[in-house]
């Protein structure tokens, strides 16, 4: 690779062609355009009506599905200007990776590089995150099915009930669903590079419920006056206040937050909240909280064909996860400015960033 680059980090000993970092400095978001308008409605249906009285229905379909996704995906692209450097680089890159396939490409826990690291340290890294059995277990089966069986049970009870209309039914409905997936993204600002844990819940079995849920639930959070938006809101709070000789700031944050709430506890939080949130849902309290239950116990995922489960907390990348850790904060810290004034120590200020 020539010259050292503020946009990506190689990490490995390899000579990185011109073109792939020309295409890698292009950003994750980039793509090149494909005019090619295939008919996936109608592929989707003619299947749909073949296999829909198959006993195996739901697998074909996921395997369809799969399939699918990685033609949209990952296919190569036309190339509509034949002499654009563009399509050239990405096509040599394209090329490049897969006759490498020693080199991981991802991007960094923090900021905007883009990280080249060696397949085997990736790979390694993962293993050793995962191997920690006070966070993770391996499970003998993949839950996917028997959740997808419940939350449509779920849903079906809710549409007879008049909860919810006829569309948001067929929404949250689900019929094929992968597991999720996780994956690392290297921590480059330190000492080496240790992975973060990611988990992607996209279209897995409780990705629209958890959005819906994640919904009704934020309409009741982020009011109390020690929330802030971001750190401008912050710096906003703070100007003009003065502080006191013996006074000092500080910071506090959180570690691995979701794996460290416990689900019982943050239920019992939300179910004292119900007040509140009764008046945003016609969902009666006990199907509400259940159906919360079955989402935050979900913690499975899947890494090169194993199914991991976490052994404590709410469900990493899952849509819901983010509001009900902030049911719980908001709890702990009303708690805990609580006692403390009990014993007379008054802060002058405390925000908390959502």
């Amino acid at each position: 690779m020539s010259g050292e680059s503020n946009w990506i980090e190689n990490t490995t000993t390899v000579e990185i062609p011109d073109y792939l970092e020309r295409t890698l400095m292009l950003g994750p978001n980039f793509n090149v355009e494909n005019n090619r308008n295939l008919p996936y409605i109608e592929l989707v249906a003619s299947i749909e009506k073949s296999i829909q009285n198959k006993e195996n229905a739901d697998e074909i379909r996921s395997d369809v599905s799969n399939a699918m996704i990685n033609h949209i995906n990952y296919h190569r692209q036309p190339r509509h200007h034949p002499e654009e450097w563009i399509q050239q680089d990405v096509i040599k890159s394209r090329k490049y990776l897969k006759e490498n396939p020693n080199l991981v490409i991802t991007r960094a826990d923090k900021g905007s590089k883009t990280v080249i690291m060696e397949t085997e340290e990736y790979h390694g890294k993962m293993k050793t995150l995962l191997d920690d059995e006070n966070t993770y277990k391996k499970l003998r089966t993949n839950p996917t099915n028997k959740i997808v069986k419940k939350i449509n049970g779920i849903i079906d009870e809710w549409r007879r009930k008049e909860y919810i209309d006829f569309r948001t039914q067929r929404r949250l409905k689900e019929s094929s669903c992968n597991p999720p997936r996780i994956y690392g993204l290297p921590k480059v600002h330190k000492e080496n590079r240790p992975l973060r844990p990611v988990v992607s819940t996209i279209g897995s079995a409780t990705y629209n419920i958890a959005g819906y849920l994640s919904d009704i639930i934020g309409n009741v959070v982020g009011k109390t006056d020690f929330h802030v938006r971001n750190s401008f809101d912050f710096a906003n709070e703070i100007t003009g206040v003065q502080t006191e000789e013996g006074e000092e700031l500080f910071s506090l944050d959180v570690v691995s937050l979701y794996t460290n709430v416990p689900v019982d506890y943050a239920l019992m939080c939300l179910e004292e909240r119900w007040t509140e949130l009764e008046t945003h849902t016609k969902i009666d309290k006990e199907s509400f909280m259940k159906t919360v239950k079955v989402v935050l116990e979900s913690t499975f995922f899947v890494y090169q064909g194993t199914i991991y489960g976490q052994t404590y907390g709410v469900p990493m990348g899952s849509p819901l996860s983010p509001v009900i850790a902030n049911v719980v904060m908001e709890k702990l810290e009303q708690e805990c400015i609580k006692n403390l004034e009990a014993k007379q120590i008054r802060m002058r200020v405390y925000k908390r960033l959502q």
